[in-house]
């Protein structure tokens, strides 16, 4: 705790101290103070005090998560086993959910759907208040095969050179198609008896739906998605806002990126917030799980999935530090829809619990689900710096010294004001005019605070990034 004591100064010193008194807000207590400056020409001087119940529970608050929750758990081999193939079940319940809305032409029936937000060409619905999911029973479905990009390409020369198409030759997953075919008929879009989603979705929370379309390539969204580290974890979410956690941690890896495919990645994950000063903290303890898959008809699909789990080693903290454990399944599945455009379909819930009303949870989950729509410039984000290293690290040059632009030819001199910083692009070293020339925010820093600084870079360059292959930085990445 602080107090407060005026010293008198001169006309000359108007400046003070400040700092947190109670719950007063800060902003009203620095607008008040301001005025007391200036009024009795003092400033304000602290002295130490003895620090309050009130203060002693903030400074916990802040510092809780140093000491209860573990920095990493061990996990034996059956449940890392258990938890990854129930990963995969929830990727094959979306997959065939999408088959089913693809089946019923991509639309939902409004009357059990209601639109909730929407980003660009993402959209998000909610199941309707008193519209319950069905729930019908179905044979267990098969779980999506992974296999690595170099395969399918394999498999596809091969089916090319027999004269035929090629498609993926699973029996259990070919009879699936019929079944979502049967399902979108008499009304889909239901919950099985036996889905993991129908076990754990509790019945008053509302369901939700995100379909849309991305502007980039299915290697882009994987790339730009993959968080397999803290580090990964925090540098997405600077590009991506999709979630709003103050805290995170790793806390297993259960499988890592390979060059069979550089975008597997399946981790425990844990992470806390404080969304609002109205509301109790939450916290959330969950898998994520993404790669590379095909669908039913052979094509290759990119899966994303986050779903709560219950562990022993990091139990709630509801009772012991008043911190309340949310419970959360979303899961993307993602398709190339032509040569420029990727289709996404997502599916989840969110449960808040405690004190934090159901529509704000809905908001939240929203939030994250639209923020999908950013993956693809993250991507492009992440292999503008790869660019910088490579180039830098095998030219050291300084930037061309040169009175025109180096992309149009047009002269410098001329243009004046156009002429962009004289670093040049950090890419290319390239200088150029305003036309020829992006900026663009990349994150440098992210051990104490995410820092993000401006770079200028040329066009070309903005345009090698993008149709860069993903996977091939990807890969380029596991040798770092």
């Amino acid at each position: 705790m602080t107090c407060y004591q005026p010293v008198f100064l001169d006309n000359r010193e108007k400046c003070f101290s400040l700092d947190l008194i109670l719950g007063i807000s800060i902003a009203h207590f620095h607008s008040s103070l301001i005025y007391i400056s200036h009024r009795t020409k003092c400033h304000f001087q602290t002295i130490p005090a003895r620090k309050t119940d009130l203060e002693l529970h903030i400074m916990a608050k802040s510092n809780v998560m140093e000491n209860i929750v573990p920095d990493h758990i061990q996990l034996s081999k059956t449940i890392c086993q258990e938890l990854t193939d129930m990963a995969d079940e929830i990727i094959a319940e979306t997959l065939h959910t999408y088959e089913a809305f693809v089946a019923n032409g991509r639309q939902l029936p409004s009357d059990q759907w209601k639109h909730a937000k929407s980003k660009e060409k993402v959209r998000v619905f909610r199941s309707r208040r008193g519209k319950s999911q069905k729930i019908v029973h179905e044979t267990k479905l098969s779980r999506p095969r992974l296999l690595s990009a170099e395969e399918l390409e394999e498999n596809q020369q091969k089916a090319a050179a027999c004269g035929r198409l090629y498609a993926y030759d699973n029996p259990i997953l070919g009879n699936n198609c019929s079944v979502a075919s049967h399902t979108a008929s008499v009304g889909s879009f239901t919950l099985f008896e036996d889905s993991v989603l129908a076990k754990v979705k509790p019945l008053h929370i509302p369901l939700i739906i995100a379909t849309g379309e991305i502007v980039g390539s299915l290697e882009d969204v994987a790339y730009g998605g993959l968080a397999n580290t803290e580090h990964a974890w925090i540098v997405r979410n600077s590009y991506c806002h999709n979630d709003f956690f103050d805290d995170r941690k790793v806390l297993a890896v259960l499988q890592s990126p390979s060059k069979e495919d550089p975008f597997r990645s399946v981790t425990i994950k844990w992470g806390t917030a404080d969304f609002n000063a109205l509301t109790t903290r939450r916290d959330v303890v969950y898998i994520e799980s993404q790669g590379m898959a095909f669908d039913s008809d052979g094509e290759r699909i990119f899966y994303y999935v986050i779903h709560s789990i219950e562990l022993d080693d990091c139990p709630p903290l509801d009772l012991s530090h008043n911190i309340i454990r949310i419970q959360l399944s979303i899961a993307y599945v993602a398709r190339k829809f032509n040569d420029s455009t990727v289709e996404m379909f997502g599916r989840g819930f969110v449960d808040p619990r405690g004190d934090m009303v159901e529509s704000y949870g809905i908001m939240l989950l929203a939030n994250n689900i639209s923020a999908s729509a950013s993956v693809v410039e993250c991507a492009t984000m992440k292999k503008l710096s790869y660019l910088m290293m490579q180039r830098r690290r095998s030219d050291a040059s300084g930037i061309n010294d040169t009175r025109d632009c180096d992309v149009c030819h047009k002269s410098l001199s001329k243009l004046g004001s156009l002429l962009k910083s004289p670093n040049g692009c950090p890419v290319c070293r390239r200088v150029t005019c305003n036309k020829c020339s992006v900026q663009k925010k990349l994150t440098i820093e992210v051990t104490t605070e995410v820092t993000q600084k401006s770079f200028t870079f040329c066009l070309p360059c903005v345009l090698e990034a993008k149709e860069m292959s993903a996977w091939k930085v990807a890969i380029d990445d596991l040798r770092t």
